[in-house]
Protein backbone atom coordinates (compact mmCIF):
# COMPACT_ATOMS: atom_id res chain seq x y z
CA UNK A 1 0.00 0.00 0.00
CA UNK A 2 1.51 3.52 -0.88
CA UNK A 3 1.61 5.94 1.03
CA UNK A 4 -1.03 8.53 -0.55
CA UNK A 5 -3.50 5.10 -0.86
CA UNK A 6 -3.14 4.79 3.03
CA UNK A 7 -4.07 8.31 3.68
CA UNK A 8 -7.35 8.32 1.34
CA UNK A 9 -8.35 5.20 3.21
CA UNK A 10 -11.16 6.76 5.66
CA UNK A 11 -11.25 3.30 7.39
CA UNK A 12 -8.39 2.97 8.50
CA UNK A 13 -8.58 4.38 12.03
CA UNK A 14 -12.48 4.09 11.94
CA UNK A 15 -14.31 1.88 14.57
CA UNK A 16 -17.19 1.03 12.43
CA UNK A 17 -15.91 -2.38 10.05
CA UNK A 18 -16.10 -1.35 6.48
CA UNK A 19 -18.37 -4.32 6.46
CA UNK A 20 -21.37 -2.38 7.91
CA UNK A 21 -22.25 -0.21 5.08
CA UNK A 22 -22.08 -3.30 2.49
CA UNK A 23 -24.56 -5.36 4.81
CA UNK A 24 -26.91 -2.27 5.42
CA UNK A 25 -26.77 -1.82 1.50
CA UNK A 26 -27.70 -5.49 0.93
CA UNK A 27 -30.92 -5.35 3.43
CA UNK A 28 -31.78 -2.49 1.77
CA UNK A 29 -31.49 -4.38 -1.61
CA UNK A 30 -33.70 -7.36 -0.47
CA UNK A 31 -36.34 -5.02 0.62
CA UNK A 32 -36.61 -3.58 -2.63
CA UNK A 33 -36.67 -6.76 -4.35
CA UNK A 34 -39.81 -7.68 -2.24
CA UNK A 35 -41.40 -4.24 -3.24
CA UNK A 36 -40.52 -4.35 -7.14
CA UNK A 37 -41.35 -8.33 -6.83
CA UNK A 38 -44.97 -7.73 -5.04
CA UNK A 39 -45.63 -5.11 -8.27
CA UNK A 40 -45.11 -7.40 -10.73
CA UNK A 41 -46.91 -10.13 -9.53
CA UNK A 42 -49.57 -7.73 -8.88
CA UNK A 43 -49.68 -6.85 -12.41
CA UNK A 44 -49.02 -10.30 -13.95
CA UNK A 45 -52.13 -11.57 -11.62
CA UNK A 46 -54.16 -8.59 -13.31
CA UNK A 47 -52.93 -8.84 -17.15
CA UNK A 48 -53.90 -12.75 -17.04
CA UNK A 49 -57.13 -12.59 -14.91
CA UNK A 50 -59.08 -9.21 -14.83
CA UNK A 51 -62.07 -9.31 -16.71
CA UNK A 52 -61.02 -6.32 -18.75
CA UNK A 53 -57.31 -6.95 -19.93
CA UNK A 54 -57.11 -6.30 -23.49
CA UNK A 55 -56.49 -9.54 -25.75
CA UNK A 56 -52.69 -10.63 -25.75
CA UNK A 57 -51.00 -8.90 -28.32
CA UNK A 58 -52.64 -5.97 -28.72
CA UNK A 59 -50.54 -3.64 -25.88
CA UNK A 60 -47.87 -1.92 -28.06
CA UNK A 61 -45.24 -0.62 -25.77
CA UNK A 62 -43.83 2.55 -26.81
CA UNK A 63 -40.28 1.95 -28.56
CA UNK A 64 -38.02 4.13 -26.61
CA UNK A 65 -38.21 1.25 -23.89
CA UNK A 66 -36.28 -0.60 -26.21
CA UNK A 67 -33.73 1.84 -26.43
CA UNK A 68 -33.59 2.82 -22.93
CA UNK A 69 -32.86 -1.11 -21.91
CA UNK A 70 -30.19 -1.06 -24.44
CA UNK A 71 -29.04 2.02 -22.77
CA UNK A 72 -29.40 0.63 -19.01
CA UNK A 73 -27.91 -3.06 -19.90
CA UNK A 74 -24.74 -0.94 -21.05
CA UNK A 75 -24.37 0.99 -18.13
CA UNK A 76 -23.80 -2.09 -16.18
CA UNK A 77 -20.95 -3.05 -18.10
CA UNK A 78 -19.16 0.15 -18.17
CA UNK A 79 -19.80 0.65 -14.01
CA UNK A 80 -18.45 -3.33 -13.43
CA UNK A 81 -15.89 -1.90 -15.54
CA UNK A 82 -15.19 1.37 -12.90
CA UNK A 83 -15.72 -1.02 -10.14
CA UNK A 84 -12.61 -3.44 -11.53
CA UNK A 85 -10.31 -0.81 -12.55
CA UNK A 86 -10.68 1.17 -9.05
CA UNK A 87 -9.47 -2.12 -7.55
CA UNK A 88 -7.02 -2.32 -9.71
CA UNK A 89 -5.32 1.10 -9.01
CA UNK A 90 -6.35 2.28 -12.62
CA UNK A 91 -7.54 5.23 -12.09
CA UNK A 92 -7.73 6.58 -15.67
CA UNK A 93 -9.56 3.96 -16.75
CA UNK A 94 -11.97 4.06 -13.39
CA UNK A 95 -12.70 7.55 -14.32
CA UNK A 96 -13.76 7.49 -18.10
CA UNK A 97 -15.78 4.21 -16.98
CA UNK A 98 -17.67 5.83 -14.04
CA UNK A 99 -18.42 9.05 -16.47
CA UNK A 100 -19.65 6.77 -19.52
CA UNK A 101 -22.08 4.95 -16.65
CA UNK A 102 -23.12 8.40 -15.21
CA UNK A 103 -23.93 9.55 -18.67
CA UNK A 104 -25.48 6.13 -19.65
CA UNK A 105 -27.95 7.06 -16.40
CA UNK A 106 -29.13 10.16 -17.52
CA UNK A 107 -29.57 8.84 -21.04
CA UNK A 108 -31.44 6.12 -19.31
CA UNK A 109 -33.73 9.13 -17.85
CA UNK A 110 -34.11 10.79 -21.09
CA UNK A 111 -35.65 8.30 -22.45
CA UNK A 112 -38.06 7.04 -20.47
CA UNK A 113 -39.49 10.57 -20.35
CA UNK A 114 -41.38 10.49 -23.48
CA UNK A 115 -41.79 6.90 -22.60
CA UNK A 116 -43.52 7.49 -19.66
CA UNK A 117 -45.66 10.34 -21.59
CA UNK A 118 -47.00 7.66 -24.52
CA UNK A 119 -48.05 5.52 -21.65
CA UNK A 120 -49.81 7.63 -19.41
CA UNK A 121 -51.78 9.18 -23.11
CA UNK A 122 -52.69 5.62 -24.00
CA UNK A 123 -54.15 4.98 -20.42
CA UNK A 124 -56.02 8.17 -20.77
CA UNK A 125 -57.09 7.31 -24.25
CA UNK A 126 -58.48 3.70 -23.34
CA UNK A 127 -59.84 4.88 -19.31
CA UNK A 128 -63.31 5.33 -20.85
CA UNK A 129 -63.34 1.61 -21.97
CA UNK A 130 -61.76 0.58 -19.08
CA UNK A 131 -59.05 -0.86 -20.03
CA UNK A 132 -56.27 0.17 -17.08
CA UNK A 133 -53.43 -1.63 -18.31
CA UNK A 134 -50.97 1.03 -19.81
CA UNK A 135 -51.68 2.35 -16.16
CA UNK A 136 -50.36 -0.41 -14.25
CA UNK A 137 -47.32 -0.36 -16.71
CA UNK A 138 -46.85 3.42 -16.09
CA UNK A 139 -47.23 2.76 -12.45
CA UNK A 140 -44.37 0.01 -13.15
CA UNK A 141 -42.05 2.14 -15.25
CA UNK A 142 -42.28 5.50 -12.94
CA UNK A 143 -41.22 3.43 -10.07
CA UNK A 144 -38.55 2.00 -11.08
CA UNK A 145 -37.79 5.22 -12.86
CA UNK A 146 -37.55 6.91 -9.36
CA UNK A 147 -35.43 4.35 -8.15
CA UNK A 148 -33.25 5.78 -10.84
CA UNK A 149 -33.27 8.92 -9.77
CA UNK A 150 -32.37 8.47 -6.56
CA UNK A 151 -29.41 6.17 -7.76
CA UNK A 152 -28.16 9.27 -10.21
CA UNK A 153 -27.34 11.41 -6.69
CA UNK A 154 -25.03 9.15 -5.16
CA UNK A 155 -23.50 8.10 -8.30
CA UNK A 156 -22.93 12.20 -9.14
CA UNK A 157 -21.23 12.28 -5.70
CA UNK A 158 -18.83 9.79 -6.37
CA UNK A 159 -18.23 10.53 -9.81
CA UNK A 160 -17.36 13.91 -8.35
CA UNK A 161 -15.06 12.62 -5.53
CA UNK A 162 -13.48 9.98 -8.24
CA UNK A 163 -12.34 13.00 -10.01
CA UNK A 164 -11.27 14.56 -7.02
CA UNK A 165 -8.67 11.24 -6.92
CA UNK A 166 -10.78 10.37 -3.30
CA UNK A 167 -10.81 6.85 -4.22
CA UNK A 168 -7.68 3.92 -4.99
CA UNK A 169 -7.32 0.32 -4.91
CA UNK A 170 -7.63 0.80 -0.92
CA UNK A 171 -10.54 2.69 -0.21
CA UNK A 172 -13.48 1.83 -3.22
CA UNK A 173 -16.23 0.93 -0.90
CA UNK A 174 -18.59 3.97 -2.30
CA UNK A 175 -18.18 2.68 -5.74
CA UNK A 176 -18.86 -0.82 -4.84
CA UNK A 177 -21.78 0.23 -3.21
CA UNK A 178 -23.15 2.55 -6.32
CA UNK A 179 -22.38 -0.75 -8.17
CA UNK A 180 -24.42 -2.97 -6.09
CA UNK A 181 -27.42 -0.62 -6.36
CA UNK A 182 -26.98 0.28 -10.17
CA UNK A 183 -26.71 -3.69 -11.07
CA UNK A 184 -30.36 -4.54 -8.87
CA UNK A 185 -32.11 -1.03 -10.74
CA UNK A 186 -30.63 -2.80 -14.22
CA UNK A 187 -31.66 -6.46 -13.41
CA UNK A 188 -35.38 -5.23 -12.08
CA UNK A 189 -35.50 -3.31 -15.28
CA UNK A 190 -34.56 -6.32 -17.36
CA UNK A 191 -37.13 -9.04 -15.57
CA UNK A 192 -39.78 -5.99 -16.04
CA UNK A 193 -39.51 -5.35 -19.36
CA UNK A 194 -39.36 -8.72 -20.49
CA UNK A 195 -42.62 -9.49 -18.74
CA UNK A 196 -44.16 -6.64 -20.17
CA UNK A 197 -43.13 -7.63 -23.89
CA UNK A 198 -43.98 -11.60 -23.58
CA UNK A 199 -47.21 -10.87 -21.92
CA UNK A 200 -47.79 -7.80 -24.37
Amino acid sequence: MSPAAAAHDPHKHSPVPPITGTLGLALFLASLTMLFLAAIGAYIVIRVTGQLSPARGTIHLPSLLWGSTAVVLLSSVTMQHALSSVRQGKQKAFRRSLTATLGLAVLFVVFQVPALHGLLTQHQKLADQHVHIYGLVFCLVLLHAAHVLGGLIPMAVVWAKANAGHYSDVYFRPILHVAMYWHFLDAVWFVMFSIFVLMA
